[in-house]
């Protein structure tokens, strides 16, 4: 069996999709793919579920939906087991798709540490390609979205920056451009792709398009949060307009990667 979050709920069986209409269903099939071979008392399903608003008999209702659940999954139903007063999904890690993801996050992480730029980028690419879209969507469970969408959104930008570290060592840098140009739109607050962009644009020999985007990257940061862009973004400007034929990539490799404050994130505090 295969659990996707990065997007719509997906679950696949023996290769075939298996629909989970039931929308609590839903919220416990997540709630044990996110913890896979832990296990997850009948208590805290019940507070995922119904968030503090508990029926009458909650272990009861978790029984019953548990129960539907696996008869829904037919030969994987089985991987829903039941122990120590609580269930537990027997599935590996790689079985769903956000464990999956954070997997090849801390391993482009490794590359990029390694100065493996070919390695990162193709790690990193395949990590990214995994989100079909927002996650969780439909998953109807404020505590899941409260403890999983944020830290999932902030691996998927950090991953997508490291990925665009790796293309601009590796030159990919008009390849690089229009994808940048859509991340600044998501993501108007994270100075480092900005820089990112500015750098991609400057050595596809488009100086004019790069210093644009300094100027709508600066108006972002002073509309939005009230500061001037931060010293790294202020000297790319300054070496593209010395035209300078190759302004200095940004951060050293050798930062960490989840869990890392990074310095936009630190000026910023916005969600990402």
């Amino acid at each position: 069996m295969q659990v996707g979050i990065l997007g719509p709920l997906r679950v696949l069986v023996d290769g075939q999709a298996v629909p989970i209409p039931a929308a609590k269903q839903r919220v416990v099939l997540v709630a044990l793919a996110l913890r896979p071979r832990q296990v997850v008392s009948a208590g805290e399903l019940a507070e995922i579920i119904w968030d503090e608003a508990l029926p009458d008999e909650p272990g009861a209702a978790v029984r019953n939906y548990v129960m539907r659940l696996r008869r829904l999954l037919g030969p994987a139903g089985p991987c829903i087991v039941t122990r120590h007063r609580g269930y537990l999904l027997e599935v590996a890690d790689d079985a769903v798709d956000a464990l999956a993801f954070a997997a090849a996050c801390r391993a482009g992480a490794a590359a990029v540490r390694a100065g493996a730029w070919a390695r990162a980028a193709r790690v990193l690419g395949e990590a990214v390609a995994l989100w079909r879209g927002d996650p969780l969507c439909d998953v109807q469970s404020v505590v899941l979205a409260q403890m999983e969408v944020p830290r999932l959104e902030r691996l998927r930008v950090q991953a997508a920056e490291w990925r665009a570290e790796a293309g601009l060592r590796l030159g990919g840098h008009a390849e690089l451009a229009q994808e940048l140009a859509e991340l600044v739109v998501a993501y108007p607050l994270r100075e480092r792709l900005w820089v990112q962009l500015m750098l991609a644009l400057h050595l596809s020999g488009r100086q004019a398009e790069a210093l644009a985007a300094y100027q709508r990257g600066r108006q972002a940061l002073v509309e939005s949060l009230g500061t001037e862009p931060g010293p790294e973004m202020q000297d790319v400007r300054r070496r593209i307009l010395a035209a300078d034929p190759r302004p200095s990539h940004a951060r050293p490799a050798g930062a960490g990667f989840e869990g890392q404050e990074t310095a936009d994130a630190e000026r910023q505090r916005a969600p990402c």
